[in-house]
């Protein structure tokens, strides 16, 4: 039994100084430790958005992910508690259509939504989240996510690029080292974006690109096809504002080429103003505000991580001084 417990030891000592020693080459190699985006993550926060006395809640997709900051909503709002459910490359009327039919939810909603985000396709591109969360999502999942949360947080290794497996593999087929990611999250989903690191020019290129694919001009969806699911989002508007919440849909701003081809996309007289005058929530364009309409976007479309407090202040002012929040979120 001796000998067991100290060839373990031994064992538990080599296999250690041997992660210890994986981790510290990596380091050497630039790479920090980074919280990585998954199910159990984001139903940590649908979860907190039903629980918490009174949630503030980011939907959209990248625009919101990596523009909010936490802080910031935290210091001027001080009665409500943030939540990021926004989604990467999805629209977030489905999320919507949840939090409407969730009883115990009863916070403000901040809706991110373009002409695009009203458009049928758009509708369920969030549901894959919204069912994890319903059907696999536990307690036990809860726990594995926040024990995770702490072991990505203090480890390069815990990238599943840094694997012994993936390691392997990659020398097998003669890669390169694993990316040095400029996008990042914290451990309540709030992303951030460093454009120093980045290729800014990327999202020019693919706009472009589809731009010349179409001669010129994205494929416009006809508003017949297109209101039924602003009328659809009526109701679930509702259901919220009957419960005491709130919903402020919001379009984010943009510029250059990416503000003229949404415009030309969706134009705003003939899609968000005629939505604008017939839904029940709350409505805030960013082009109407000088502080969010020329706001510096790197690629177009985000912010970069050190602009987050300075755009999310000018958000929240702009909710405030129109009356669509209250002060201090009470």
């Amino acid at each position: 039994m001796r000998r067991a417990l100290t060839a373990l030891a031994i064992a538990l000592v080599l296999a250690g100084s041997a992660l210890v020693a994986v981790e510290q080459h990596w380091r050497g190699r630039g790479y920090t430790p980074i919280i990585v985006d998954a199910p159990d993550l984001w139903s940590l926060q649908r979860a907190k958005a039903s629980s918490a006395d009174r949630a503030i809640v980011f939907l959209g997709a990248s625009r919101t992910l990596y523009a909010i900051d936490r802080a910031t909503v935290r210091e001027r709002l001080p009665g409500l508690e943030p939540v990021m459910l926004a989604m990467d490359g999805r629209y977030p009327l489905a999320t919507l259509r949840d939090l409407a039919a969730d009883e115990a939810f009863r916070g403000i909603v901040v809706c991110d939504i373009d002409g695009a985000g009203f458009a049928q396709p758009s509708l369920e591109m969030q549901r894959p989240e919204v069912d994890y969360y319903h059907r696999e999502f536990s307690p036990s999942r809860a726990g594995h996510r926040m024990l995770l949360n702490h072991w990505q947080l203090n480890a390069v290794i815990a990238r599943s690029d840094f694997s012994l497996l993936r390691t392997v593999v990659r020398f097998w087929k003669g890669e390169g080292e694993p990316f040095h990611p400029y996008q990042w999250f914290d451990r309540r989903r709030f992303g951030h974006i460093d454009y120093d690191r980045g290729d800014r020019d990327w999202q020019k290129r693919a706009l472009q690109e589809n731009l010349d694919r179409h001669g010129g001009h994205l494929p416009r969806i006809a508003f017949a096809e297109w209101w039924p699911q602003v009328q659809a989002s009526h109701a679930w508007v509702s259901a919220i504002q009957a419960r005491g919440g709130e919903v402020i849909f919001y379009a984010s701003p943009t510029s250059g080429l990416r503000r003229w081809a949404e415009e030309d996309w969706f134009p705003r007289a003939d899609y968000w103003d005629r939505m604008v005058a017939a839904t029940p929530a709350k409505t805030l364009h960013a082009l109407d505000v000088p502080a969010l309409r020329d706001f510096p976007l790197p690629d177009e479309s985000h912010i970069d991580y050190r602009q987050k407090p300075a755009y999310t202040k000018a958000l929240i002012d702009a909710l405030l001084k129109r009356g669509l929040l209250a002060p201090g979120g009470r």
